[in-house]
């Protein structure tokens, strides 16, 4: 395929995608085909042959995750660092910001596609002397297979001493395939960072 073949096929594609992304529901349900022509074409533009078709149509398939999204996020501090210490066994101050996160959970355990996951993060964040707050990072990534689908941008913000959940809905995509998905949930703060993982299953139409 000749420069400008290359150039027209990649255009295309780019535009093919855009308008899925801008047409709401529709969108959803033609995401994962777009994103599998998306990925065929480009792969074909770039390697020249099947092969690259292949590769391009495997990695495009996941453009239809891309409509995952946080549709409603929340904190609340839950216990103070006194109690964190306690539930841990800590007796003195830590050197530097620790996280530990107690809990990932993810409802319902079933929903549909199209629907909507409830994710909370149970974490504690303890402190070193004569520090009150510290920033952290929550984040959620969906998981099939082993395969990671999406990576929900993370949530920065100052966080005081003691233990938070942090709570968000995920819009799961309408094209999602029946079967169990994994939510890794993970909290960092400076070098140190914990994780944990729920499910929940998506049921067939």
């Amino acid at each position: 395929m000749n420069t400008r073949s290359k150039t027209l096929s990649i255009t295309l594609c780019a535009a093919l995608a855009a308008g899925c992304a801008n047409q709401g529901a529709n969108g959803q349900l033609l995401g994962s085909l777009a994103g599998a022509v998306v990925g065929a074409a480009s792969g074909a533009a770039i390697g020249g042959n099947w092969k690259g078709a292949l590769v391009g149509a495997a990695a495009g398939a996941a453009l239809g995750w891309a409509t995952a999204k946080l549709v409603e996020y929340n904190s609340t501090q839950v216990r103070t660092e006194a109690d964190e210490r306690q539930i841990y066994g800590i007796s003195e101050r830590v050197a530097s910001p620790l996280v530990k996160v107690r809990k990932g959970s993810s409802s319902p355990s079933q929903i549909r596609a199209g629907e909507q996951v409830r994710v909370v993060t149970d974490y504690s964040l303890m402190l070193p002397q004569g520090m009150t707050q510290a920033e952290v990072s929550e984040s959620w990534v969906l998981k099939k297979d082993g395969k990671v689908l999406s990576e929900i941008p993370p949530q920065h913000v100052q966080r005081s001493g003691g233990g938070w959940e942090a709570a968000a809905s995920i819009a799961i995509p309408s094209n999602a395939h029946p079967g169990t998905y994994v939510v890794e949930h993970k909290v960092q703060t400076g070098t140190s960072y914990d994780t944990d993982e729920s499910v929940f299953i998506i049921t067939p139409s």
